[in-house]
Order: C-alpha cells, then sequence, then structure tokens
C-alpha cells in the first residue's frame, strides 16, 4: 500500500505543478483581482496539500494493508471505464455538436450508465441542465460555449 500510496501522493504533485505552470500563461483581467488562473490554482493548491498529506500518512504510520487488484471483469470498473470512455468523446463531439445537444446526449448516456431508466425524467434534467449552464456561462460570465450545429441558428 505504501508504494501505491507514494505513487499517487507523487503524481498529484506532479500534477499541481502542471496546473501551476501553465494556468500562470492566463491572461491578467483588468477589471478584477482574481482573474482566470484564480480557481485552477485553487484547486491545485488543495490537490497539493492532499497529496502531502496522503504522503505523510503513508510514512508516519505503519500499515500493512494490501492494495487490492483491479479486475476488469467487476461489472462496476466496466461501467466506470466506459463512463470514462463516453466522457472523452463528449468532449471531442461538443466541438462539432455544440454544447447543448452534447451536453444532453451525455447528460442521458451518464444517467442510464448510472441505472437511472425515467425516460422523461431523464430528458428534463438534461435539458435543463445544459440551459443553466449555458445561461450562467453566456449571460452572466460572458463566456462563449461551443455552438457547434446551433451555430446558424441562434
Amino acid at each position: 500500500m505504501k508504494k501505491t500510496n507514494t505513487i499517487w501522493g507523487i503524481l498529484g504533485l506532479l500534477l499541481c505543478a502542471y496546473i501551476w505552470i501553465s494556468s500562470a500563461s492566463f491572461p491578467t483581467d483588468a477589471v478584477m483581482k482574481i482573474g482566470p488562473d484564480f480557481f485552477p490554482r485553487l484547486m491545485a493548491t488543495g490537490m497539493g496539500i492532499a497529496s502531502v498529506l496522503l504522503l505523510i500518512q503513508t510514512y508516519s504510520t505503519e500499515s500493512t494493508a494490501k492494495a487490492e487488484a483491479i479486475s476488469f471483469a467487476d461489472p462496476g470498473i466496466q461501467r466506470a471505464l466506459i463512463i470514462l470512455v463516453g466522457a472523452v468523446v463528449y468532449v471531442i463531439v461538443m466541438q462539432y455538436l455544440g454544447f447543448i445537444p452534447a451536453t444532453i446526449i451525455f447528460m442521458m448516456f451518464m444517467m442510464y450508465k448510472l441505472q437511472f431508466r425515467q425516460w422523461v425524467r431523464m430528458l428534463l434534467v438534461s435539458v435543463a441542465t445544459a440551459a443553466f449552464v449555458q445561461i450562467a456561462f453566456q449571460g452572466m460570465l460572458d463566456i462563449q460555449l461551443p455552438m457547434g450545429i446551433l451555430e446558424n441558428f441562434l
């Protein structure tokens, strides 16, 4: 277990450092002191603290626990991998379909994979969530989300 925790702790710190370095190139905001780099750096700081705490805990306590091997035959692992692939496809397809249609389809896919099968409620929740996020980002935050095929209609 020490080896696994050490690997994850170091990977967390490396990812934290990458986010800090990458967010340094974000443009500064002339109006607000909090620029676009604030939230990524805030999240990276939290992840860095958690990674350091994991490493401290790993080496300050004696543990005899063994890490369990992942079985790809486990239905939960298979479902998680399918959802991961679905998320990657969602990000790619969003550029072509646009945020709203891609999000509706992805959310319905996620609910289906998580064993929620009330189709009308799935559709209503997906449409309402996509619309709310679109309004929040475009209307309140003035951030343009990908329009895709809807670009000619709106």
